[in-house]
């Protein structure tokens, strides 16, 4: 038997063999027990074990496959450390056809990597949990700009991204084509021109590209600029450049909530580590952004730019990793740069991990925290030394006051007060264009299929950008495009238009897609139903010449609790609250908003919930559940008539 490409284990299974002769001949001779002689004594006399011992050559293979293992650990960490495309999923997992053998004195090597005195705790933490660092902080230690200076621009990049968002995508498509000249050019305001030409200056006093600036040109109302430079080889800037900025935001971000939590003192002992590449037992290597333990529970943290497509495989490995390793679950954040709002909550609910954006993560993370201060599973006693504006006042939006002297309104506070609730305001929706939502609502519902993908390329247009609409070699007026496009215009989401006549296409300026995707997550399902509500009553309910609807009032009862409605419509001296399902919001969080409006005192027969489609499972589930039952919009809206009509009649 051979073994090929291996002298030193052909030599040991050789030896083996002769050794195994040897023995049968020996025990058939009888000649060692004749004489009195030991094996050993054999051996020492040129006996049959007349090559090194079987030990000795396994003590050889061990200290060669040791060196193997430590040169492997350095190219390892080389790879990962410098490309972020080979560190996703290392091909040393189990099964996998690689020269790699785990021999009980890796982990010991592994155990004695290199790192700075303050990450002993976490590689103590990692170890007890057959998890094993094999190197710490490589892409972060490489660049010799001063970590402040990174931090500052971090921080500028996570306030402003908004409007940086389409620059740093062109770099980073820069990058990935291995280009460096790079050029944007886009329309913009004064203010966003101001933060992209500060961009383009810091990148030039770091290094980061060799010649920065902006150049303006102004063609009537319009102000373009013209940002080019040449973006630096060096891999610190590259790294920065293509990610690594969000994951110094993330650490700085995360020391900050901490220490804003806590006071100063020595019982609060925070341990962060940046850029992990770490091993599994079962000889799985994976990176981590950020790791810390705060008074010895963990908490893992992964960054993420670009589209959700881009990394929907990566969070599919964080899940399956937090399922093996719990300790890792515990605490798992994904910090999502270009996530939409309205993805957030789905998507945590399928992945398992805590996703956030970048303006709620310091109060993701914080409620994180507090959770596991009241599990009592911190070490030592952190409630103790929080600090006592660490309960942070709940955050209510500014009352835009647009019902403030609006007589309906009114009636409705004097109603709600009579049974010890107050109401408040919360629509947002201009006046210029409040009397127009509910028909716009309706042309969208009724048209949604055919819309639906300029509705989400919509959504996901970032303020400032355009988007190209196709309208034909002559614009048709009475298109479904067209009108979409005059809707947009009239209601403020987009600025303006104007038909390109090669591309056949109606472009669209300014596109407000934050304004556009609150409508769409807060106000169109809603805004249908009271647009149902007009037109199944022709415009007006007996006694009034159109249909009193409210949109978003809230309430607050003896409690304190606060919650709100969708609508609220008079139904003669009465009022019905009407409660309308998002079709991204799970079943679970729309029982807790009704259930949260019956807390302020609500009763419960002036509740309607609306349903796109109510089985009859629902509603029996709803029934028992909160007392109400949901039904369709046109139940909805029969049941809002009938109650006029009832009340009209009894009067």
């Amino acid at each position: 038997m051979t073994v090929p490409n291996s002298d030193l284990l052909n030599r040991l299974l050789d030896t083996i063999t002769r050794s195994a002769d040897d023995e049968n001949d020996r025990s058939s001779s009888g000649d060692c027990a004749a004489s009195g002689e030991s094996q050993e004594d054999a051996r020492g006399q040129g006996g049959s074990f007349s090559g090194p011992s079987v030990v000795s050559l396994l003590a050889d293979i061990r200290t060669e496959l040791q060196g193997i293992n430590r040169n492997l650990a350095v190219l390892v960490s080389a790879v990962q450390g410098n490309s972020r495309s080979m560190s996703r999923r290392s091909s040393l997992k189990p099964g996998a056809q690689f020269p790699f053998f785990m021999v009980p004195g890796v982990r010991e090597e592994l155990a004695s990597v290199v790192l700075p005195p303050e990450l002993e705790p976490v590689r103590t933490f990692l170890n007890d949990h057959d998890l094993y660092i094999v190197s710490a902080g490589l892409r972060r230690t490489a660049s010799t700009v001063a970590p402040d200076r990174l931090r500052a621009l971090s921080a500028f990049i996570g306030e402003n991204y908004g409007i940086l968002a389409p620059v740093l995508r062109e770099i980073r498509r820069t990058y990935s084509a291995d280009k460096y000249d790079f050029r944007f050019r886009v329309r913009t305001d004064p203010d966003s021109r101001d933060i992209l030409i500060r961009l383009g200056r810091e990148l030039g006093e770091l290094g980061f590209a060799e010649s920065s600036g902006g150049d303006l040109a102004v063609s009537g109302r319009d102000s373009v600029l013209d940002l080019s430079s040449r973006l630096t080889e060096e891999p610190a800037g590259r790294y920065f450049l293509t990610g690594g900025w969000l994951e110094i935001l993330a650490r700085k971000l995360a020391e900050e909530t901490i220490g804003d939590l806590f006071e100063e003192s020595p019982e609060i002992r925070l341990t962060l580590a940046a850029n992990l590449s770490v091993r599994s037992g079962d000889e799985e290597d994976f990176e981590m952004d950020l790791f810390f333990l705060l008074n010895g529970l963990p908490f893992w943290i992964e960054c993420k730019t670009g589209a959700r497509e881009g990394w929907e495989e990566d969070l599919r490995r964080y899940r399956e990793l937090a399922d093996r390793y719990p300790v890792l679950g515990r605490n798992a954040f994904l910090l999502a740069a270009d996530i939409e709002p309205g993805q957030i909550l789905p998507l945590s609910r399928e992945s398992g991990i805590r996703i956030s954006d970048i303006p709620s993560f310091k109060k993701t993370l914080r409620d994180a925290v507090l959770s596991d201060i009241a599990s009592g599973d911190m070490a030592g006693n952190p409630k103790a030394h929080l600090r006592k504006c660490s309960q942070e006042p709940e955050r209510r939006e500014t009352p835009p006051a647009f019902y403030a002297r609006d007589p309906a309104f009114l009636r409705l506070v004097e109603f709600l007060s009579r049974m010890g609730i107050s109401a408040e305001d919360r629509n947002t929706i201009p006046a210029g264009v409040n009397g127009s939502i509910n028909e716009f609502a309706g042309f969208l519902w009724q048209n949604r299929a055919r819309l639906d993908h300029f509705d989400c390329e919509l959504r996901t247009t970032l303020n400032g950008g355009d988007l190209e609409i196709p309208s034909g070699e002559i614009p048709d007026r009475h298109s479904l495009n067209f009108q979409f496009v005059l809707w947009l215009k009239d209601l403020g989401f987009v600025s303006g238009y104007e038909h390109d006549k090669k591309k056949r296409a109606l472009v669209l300026k300014d596109v407000k897609s934050s304004f556009y995707a609150d409508f769409v997550s807060i106000y169109l399902w809603p805004a249908y139903l009271a647009w149902m509500l007009e037109k199944k009553s022709g415009g007006k309910i007996p006694g009034r010449e159109k249909p009193v609807i409210i949109r978003r009032p809230a309430f607050r009862g003896v409690s304190g609790t606060l919650a709100e409605a969708d609508l609220a419509v008079e139904t003669g001296d009465s009022w019905k609250f009407v409660v309308a399902a998002s079709p991204d919001e799970s079943e679970e969080e729309f029982r807790e908003r009704i259930k949260a409006l019956q807390d302020t005192g609500i009763p419960r027969e002036s509740l309607l919930i609306a349903v796109k489609a109510p089985s009859a499972g629902m509603k029996a589930r709803f029934r028992s559940g909160c007392g109400v039952v949901p039904g369709s919009p046109d139940e909805i809206i029969r049941e809002i008539l009938t109650s006029v009509s009832e009340r009209k009649s009894g009067n």
